[in-house]
């Protein structure tokens, strides 16, 4: 039954973590929040459409490496969380969480806001007055406003700022990061309105250890994206670094340990395969589409996704160069976009495995995390390979692209095959294989 609580009871429900927390959007985002939610004494309401992943977690089961089963086991135990596709749910709940994915359009690569739009309709039809809701989704500047807040007020009992409380926060979980809990992340937030930043910080600040609050949902909107902005920025230019150091027959990888002894104005990034993710390839272009409708240049961000996507094609390249023979097979280790994670969205080992099957080439991937890979939606599922000392004889070159700390790099020192590093992990582990190329 709908609870229409005043808002003075929302405010004390929070206080005293009776509030009920809804997170819509169950990924690698939404999880781990909503465990968190748990960890600080508040009940969860996990809500998403994917019914696989409901089934999983309402058996105790997770698909997100960060995330034990074993936590997700204790919190149904306790009846501290309920999993459930039913959006209807919603009007239980005090604080709303939004956590749905944010991607960019296959073709026009514009953002997509069709998961946001969706679940404004369902927050539309089921909201009630004296309700908080949090979006942290990553998006371009005026979603909140214009796509969430003035949307949801076209409901004439709810009054943006008196009886319905919108706020953005966004999201900042680092997947496969140990050094940093949920918790201990500062949290940005914006309201629409002072009285609903105020209820955002009540939350948070009962959940994390700092919340910054900001003077609109526009400037933690735009915060994320210059966070993200500024990383693939200085990931175009140290990988830009890495080419020429490598025709000039420097060490790349020794000039960022020599510099970073310098104990300011310089901070270390590495060179790779390229930039992935869901975050640090896609924010830059929401912040490049905005102001190019506004016909703004962006033209450091555009060079920037020149280089960044230029390097995923020179490895394909450089393969290419080297196999011995039109029969030659290749073998790429790890298909994430980052090590120790089992998430290869906008893996730039993507393309390189795409590019080299088109090209011809057999080309096999090994990744412990990742059992197996769809390139298309209608395509057959690509499994992993073993990784062992009869396998690896099969192959004519090896790309190392995610360097997980669960595979055993002692297995390919002795290999006849070429190998790629593209991560210096062999280098950091004082491995030394007959062939090795660093890019």
């Amino acid at each position: 039954m709908t609870l229409l609580l005043k808002k003075n009871d929302l405010e004390v429900r929070i206080k005293i973590k009776k509030a009920r927390i809804g997170v819509i959007g169950l990924g690698y985002v939404g999880l781990p929040l909503a465990l968190t939610y748990i960890d600080k004494g508040f009940k969860v309401l996990g809500l998403d459409s994917n019914v696989n992943k409901l089934n999983l977690l309402s058996n105790g089961k997770s698909y997100i490496k960060d995330v034990p089963d074993q936590v997700i086991k204790e919190a149904l135990l306790k009846e501290k969380i309920q999993f459930s596709s039913d959006m209807a749910l919603i009007s239980e709940c005090d604080v709303i969480v939004v956590c749905v994915p944010t991607p960019l359009k296959e073709q026009t690569k514009e953002p997509d806001l069709s998961y946001i739009r969706e679940v404004v309709k369902q927050l539309i039809q089921f909201s009630r007055p004296n309700q908080l809701l949090i979006l942290e989704s990553t998006t371009n500047p005026g979603t909140t406003r214009k796509e969430v807040a003035e949307k949801i007020a076209s409901r004439s009992e709810l009054k943006i700022g008196e009886n319905y409380f919108v706020t953005y926060s966004p999201e900042r979980i680092d997947p496969g990061n140990q050094n940093y809990k949920v918790y201990e992340i500062p949290k940005v937030i914006g309201g629409m309105t002072k009285e609903c930043l105020r209820y955002g910080e009540l939350f948070y600040s009962s959940v994390v250890k700092k919340v910054h609050c900001v003077s609109s949902p526009e400037i933690a909107e735009t915060a994320k994206l210059l966070e993200n902005t500024y990383r693939y920025i200085n990931l175009a230019f140290i990988n830009e670094m890495a080419l020429h150091c490598r025709e000039l027959n420097i060490d790349i990888w020794e000039v960022i340990d020599a510099s970073s002894t310098k104990p300011f104005g310089f901070q270390k990034f590495y060179p790779g395969p390229g930039v992935g993710g869901h975050c640090i390839p896609v924010d830059p272009i929401y912040f490049k589409w905005v102001a190019n409708n506004l016909n703004l240049k962006t033209e450091l961000i555009d060079l920037a996704i020149e280089i960044n996507t230029r390097i995923p094609e020179l490895i394909v390249q450089k393969t290419k160069e080297l196999i011995r023979e039109p029969s030659g097979k290749v073998l790429i280790v790890g298909m994430a976009y980052k090590k120790n994670v089992n998430d290869y969205r906008e893996s730039p080992a993507l393309d390189i495995l795409e590019k080299l099957s088109s090209a011809g080439i057999h080309t096999d991937y090994y990744d412990p995390l990742i059992g197996n890979i769809q390139l298309t939606k209608e395509g057959e599922a690509i499994q992993s390979v073993l990784l062992n000392k009869d396998s690896l004889t099969m192959y004519d070159i090896i790309i190392i692209h995610t360097d997980h700390d669960e595979i055993n790099y002692k297995l390919l020192e002795n290999t006849k095959a070429t190998i790629i590093d593209t991560r210096n992990v062999l280098r950091r582990k004082n491995i030394k294989p007959l062939n090795l190329v660093n890019l």
